[in-house]
């Protein structure tokens, strides 16, 4: 009978093409790591990975077990979610995807508080860029998605749950405070990724003041916001960023907001969610809740 541990572990051995990296991530030993993937070669009678002194190579038979095996844990994963509210109507299992600012600055306290509220529902949160987010949603992996832009698809639904500032940051030493919206064309910009809400409000903005984006200065793209800090502080350049993710580094004059004459930057992060989708009671709560906490 097939141990979806074990499957856990090859697909995750297959991802990082690492038994070290598998063991890290899992938090099981190594020599662990071999017994599962020995026992589910055992299980499906073929040999799924070759290993030699520095790599991990997938198999012809590897690479069929993945795919499908990815597509059954999925399944089995949201079997568990079903069935978890007859077990336990106090309890069960909230999926959510939240993009940079979200993920990393709203969510967790809000996540705090319901778990105060409900301490037997387990909220599993994973922070990526809002195209991660939404395609997330789409695949089924998240129930809900918090994002800082809305896309076309017609299966989902978009709820503004809250506002946000995106303000232009430098290193503390720039020598400008205020700066005319024409200037920011002669600036070095550090952008973030294209997936990113924030680079696409920046680049709808700029659009709006009649500014090409392409003809900024780019000196450097970033796949975090913590990674955009770093360097700016580093002198390596100005950056677009979420107001809530500087409020401490600019308080302690690690970085400096430059004003923009005539030209702001505000958005609204949105609840993302599959249409007509039926909630199990955890996903209900906690939807209730963050609306109330949130409003």
């Amino acid at each position: 009978m097939l141990d979806w541990r074990k499957l856990e572990v090859f697909l995750k051995v297959y991802e990082t093409k690492s038994f070290s990296k598998t063991a890290k991530e899992l938090f099981l030993s190594q020599p662990t790591i071999t017994i599962h993937i020995k026992e589910l070669e055992n299980i499906f009678g073929v040999k799924l990975l070759d290993r030699d002194t520095r790599n991990v190579i997938p198999t012809k038979a590897g690479k069929v077990v993945y795919t499908y095996g990815k597509q059954m844990l999925q399944i089995y994963r949201q079997l568990e979610r079903e069935l978890l509210p007859f077990k336990d109507e106090e309890a069960g299992l909230v999926e959510i995807g939240g993009s940079t600012i979200p993920g990393q600055y709203i969510l967790p306290k809000i996540i705090k508080l319901f778990k105060e509220e409900y301490p037997k529902v387990s909220v599993y949160l994973k922070v990526s860029d809002t195209q991660g987010v939404i395609e997330g949603v789409l695949r089924g992996e998240f129930e809900l998605g918090i994002v800082g832009a809305k896309s076309r698809q017609s299966e989902l639904k978009f709820e503004a749950c809250c506002e946000d500032e995106i303000i232009l940051i430098a290193p503390s030493d720039f020598e400008k405070k205020e700066i005319q919206v024409q200037e920011i064309e002669t600036l070095p910009i550090i952008k973030r990724e294209e997936g990113s809400g924030t680079w696409k409000n920046v680049v709808e903005a700029l659009e709006r003041a009649h500014l090409l984006p392409q003809k900024l200065r780019i000196v450097g793209e970033m796949g975090s916001t913590e990674a955009v800090k770093s360097a700016v502080k580093e002198g390596l350049g100005l950056s677009f960023v979420s107001k809530r993710a500087v409020e401490l580094e600019i308080s302690l004059n690690l970085l400096k907001e430059i004003k923009i004459k005539d030209f702001s930057i505000r958005r609204n992060f949105y609840l993302c969610y599959l249409k007509n989708k039926e909630f199990p009671p955890a996903c209900t709560n906690f939807l209730k809740f963050f609306r109330k906490v949130i409003s």
